[in-house]
Order: C-alpha cells, then structure tokens, then sequence
C-alpha cells in the first residue's frame, strides 16, 4: 500500500470522526434545550402504577359521527337493533385526481357499505315505472362548479334528463343547474325510458350511469343506480305499448258546394266556441287547468295565420283530439262532433272523414268503440289518458 493510499485513509477517518462529532454536540445542545423548556418529565405510563387513573380516564368518550360537531356527538351508545341496510352504494375510494366529468364505459358499481341516509321523497317528476334514474350521495354539499359540470354532461346524451338536487337548506328538491347556492347534498338524474321519438337505447342508459358514478367517485359519495338490462327491457315495452295506443280522432269541415270557405268567418266562429289562434298557426281548445282539448288545423296543413284568414277563403278545417293525452275522451269526442256539426251548419259545410266521405251514425259508432278500447288498454297498465304519466309519454 502507498504512502498516498495510507494518507487518504487517515483523512477519511478524521472526516468522519469530525462529522460524529459534531452530530454528537449538536444533539447534546437540543437536549438541554428541551429539557429547560420541559422541566417536569412526562409519566412513564410503561413503568407506573396501572391502578392509579390517567387524566383521561374520568373523561367520557366521544364517538366519531358523521356530520354532528364533537361537542354535541355525546356518547355512542351500543345499537339495540341490527343497523338498517344501507340505501345508496358507495365508492369504495375517492379518486386521488379529479375525476373527468364524461362517460366511459369501464366504471364499475361500487360495493362498499354507506350508512343509512335520511329517507327523502323521489324528486318531482321522477317514476320510477317509466325512468331510469341514478341516485348521488354526498358526504356534504357538493360545489356549484361540480353541479353544473355534470348537468351540462348529462344533457349531451342525446336524450332530455331531469337533474334535481336535495337542497339540504331548503329541505326541497330543485332543479339544476340552478340551484341559487342550495346545499345539495344528493343528486337525482332520471331518463325517460320512451316517448313518442321512441324508446331510449343501451348506450343512453350506459353513459347515465357511468356519468353518476363518476360524480359520486369525484364527490367520495354513494352512488345506485338501476339494472340497465332491467331499464333496457321496459323501455321496449313501454314503447311497444304507447304506439298501439298512440291514436288521434278527428273530423274535418269541407264546404258542400266545393267552395272554399270564409276566412273571417271561420276564426270568429272558432273563437265564439272557445279556440284561440296559437302562434304556431292552429286553434287550440284548452281545458281550464291548460291542456289542450281539441285542435283545428287548416285541411292542407297549412299555417292558419290571422293575415292569411283576414286575407282569404280557406279550403276546409280539421278538428282532431289526441286521445291519450285527454282526460275525459269520450266526453270530449262528442263535444267534437257537436260542434263540426254546428259550424258545419254555419257555414254551409259537411262533415266528412279522411277520405272525404261523409260521417255517419255507423262510422260514429266505431270510432267510440275504438276509443273505448284504448282508454281500458291504458287504464290497464296504469296510464290513465290525460295523466301525469301520459303527458309525458306520448310527448
């Protein structure tokens, strides 16, 4: 071994020693200072008396709970009856990055176990027999940002969806977005499952329910949401059902002589019998809470303006009920006819069917026996016409 070797070994063992060293005082002067600082010695719990009681001993225990301040959790007493199963399933871990507010189709249910939530009432309109709803739970008020980012996401899925939160202020649902700074702690987000553009399909249904278990993932809440193949299925039936009983009635006034009919004269007698000129360019007949009754369309299809009746002669009106969304229909079928037949009268018209033959007692009778039929088919499946749910299904 060289003289250079031995020479740098020995430096190496001063650097090192040197370095202990000054480690070893250091560690002696925080010593001292916190043995100043702390005069009086902390009890070695290891090495006293086991029987003598701590400080803490005489102090009750206070049990974590959810969403109750400390100082008025009290004690937690042991529970006299099994725990209630849990309404909503959450995500098992939040996700650690915000989660991107977009359906993708390998979320997957969560299976922890949440605790009881407070029961609350459906949101309005929500049923249940005719959407596919997704249910969110937070842990506490979900920010307004969050909200409006997953209403926006949700409305891109190419069907309407009705997104209400539970204002936990106002002890109300309301609609979002929107919410006026509520604190929603649950979020509802229902589909419908068919209406008259049909019925909804799988990929609709999916990225519903990717969409709310990802608010619930990004929330740390609790998520359910209804079998899909269970939704899918309904909303085949549903749909299959409303078009066998999606019918309209309806009779039309022609002149008799092949002459066209006076413009003037046929507003102001639709509007002596109660029809009001819609911007849209047809009379509607509304019922006193709103809903339309009767309609009267020009016979062409044409847009029944207030110019083009002040102006000129039309060819002839078609008066027409759509059945499942009138309440009464029986009823208001025969105040239809009744009146084509007065205005008929007034205006030296007839009243004829769609293939322009005139309508008669018999083919009068058939129609009520087909009206009949359709009211009982819906009453059936507990979709009275003119209903809430019937509103909304044949819409």
């Amino acid at each position: 071994m060289s003289d250079l070797q031995l020479g740098l070994i020995v430096v190496g063992i001063l650097v090192v020693a040197g370095v202990y060293a000054f480690n070893r005082f250091q560690e002696l002067q925080l010593r001292r200072r916190v043995e100043s600082r702390f005069a009086q010695p902390p009890e070695d719990v290891l090495m006293g008396d086991p029987t003598t009681p701590t400080a803490r001993a005489d102090e009750e225990r206070i049990e974590p709970s959810f969403g109750v301040p400390a100082d008025e959790a009290g004690v937690a007493e042991p529970p006299s009856e099994p725990p209630a199963e849990p309404s909503l399933q959450p995500v098992t871990e939040p996700a650690s990055e915000p989660v991107a507010m977009h359906a993708h189709p390998s979320a997957a249910t969560t299976t922890a176990t949440a605790a009881a939530a407070v029961s609350v009432p459906d949101a309005p309109p929500v049923d249940v027999a005719i959407d596919y709803v997704c249910s969110i739970e937070a842990p506490e008020p979900i920010g307004v940002a969050t909200l409006e980012r997953f209403a926006k996401a949700v409305n891109a899925i190419g069907k309407p969806v009705a997104v209400h939160g539970w204002s936990a202020r106002g002890g109300d649902w309301v609609a979002l977005p929107g919410s006026g700074g509520s604190a929603i702690t649950r979020v509802q987000a229902a589909l419908q499952l068919a209406d008259r553009a049909g019925a909804i399909n799988r990929v609709q249904l999916s990225s519903l329910r990717d969409l709310a278990l990802q608010l619930a993932e990004r929330i740390g809440g609790a998520c359910r949401c209804a079998d899909i193949d269970q939704a899918a299925k309904l909303a085949a039936d549903i749909d299959r059902f409303c078009s066998q009983v999606d019918v309209s009635v309806g009779c039309n006034v022609v002149p008799r002589s092949g002459a066209a009919l006076p413009g003037t004269k046929v507003r102001g007698l639709l509007e002596s019998a109660g029809f009001a000129l819609e911007p849209s360019g047809r009379f509607v007949l509304r019922a006193e809470d709103g809903r339309i009754l009767l309609c009267a369309d020009d016979i062409e299809g044409a847009a029944l303006t207030a110019e083009r009746l002040r102006s000129g002669p039309v060819a002839g009106f078609t008066l027409s009920m759509d059945v499942p969304r009138v309440s009464g229909g029986s009823r208001v079928f025969e105040r239809m006819i009744e009146l084509a037949r007065h205005l008929a009268h007034k205006l030296d018209a007839v009243v004829v069917d769609d293939n322009r033959a005139e309508l008669t007692d018999a083919g009068l009778k058939v129609i009520r026996a087909q009206l009949k039929s359709v009211h009982a088919a819906m009453e059936a499946q507990g979709i009275p016409p003119g209903g809430a749910l019937a509103a909304r299904l044949f819409s």
